[in-house]
């Protein structure tokens, strides 16, 4: 089944033609793909943020590493190396859970968009399933992703305090 007869045959259970469960599910279906899709924006943004703190981060500790600490004693310079390090490390991990949410599935009701079948196939409670714990898997990595980003902007805020207020 092709993806255009899959949409039409969805089109057909939401004007009527189909029974109450099939109703049903399909809006069950369009439901969870809101979620993902609200999960996709919100990881953008969350990979933009991520993005500055690492250009920011890149640049104080390995472009102009004595910078900020210039002038300051060998302790509060290795505080700020250690916090700098830990919050970049901090952000790229965040990176590395957020990459997985925004991946395309290719899997849609449990066949390959790029390779159509012959026969139909299903739009059951499996298909349903699949999709929800889809859902469940990349809220959990957005979780830790959002979590590791704000460890990793607070650390560069830390940073960034040492260096003006040293």
């Amino acid at each position: 089944m092709r993806v255009t007869q899959q949409a039409l045959a969805i089109a057909r259970i939401q004007t009527g033609s189909g029974p109450p469960e099939d109703k049903a599910r399909v809006m069950a279906w369009d439901r969870l793909n809101g979620m993902l899709s609200t999960l996709d924006s919100k990881t953008s943004v969350l990979l933009r943020f991520n993005a500055i703190v690492v250009a920011a981060l890149a640049y104080v500790l390995v472009i102009a590493p004595t910078e900020p600490f210039m002038g300051t004693n060998p302790t509060v310079r290795l505080v700020g190396q250690v916090i700098g390090h830990g919050s970049l490390l901090v952000s790229v991990m965040s990176c590395g859970f957020a990459f997985p949410v925004i991946n395309v599935q290719w899997d849609f009701f449990g066949m390959r968009l790029d390779r159509p079948l012959d026969g139909e196939s299903p739009f059951d409670d499996a298909a349903l399933q699949r999709l929800g714990d889809l859902v469940a898997w990349r809220t959990r990595l957005y979780s830790w992703a959002w979590r590791l980003a704000v460890a990793g902007g607070i650390g560069f805020a830390i940073l960034v305090g040492i260096g003006t207020l040293h």
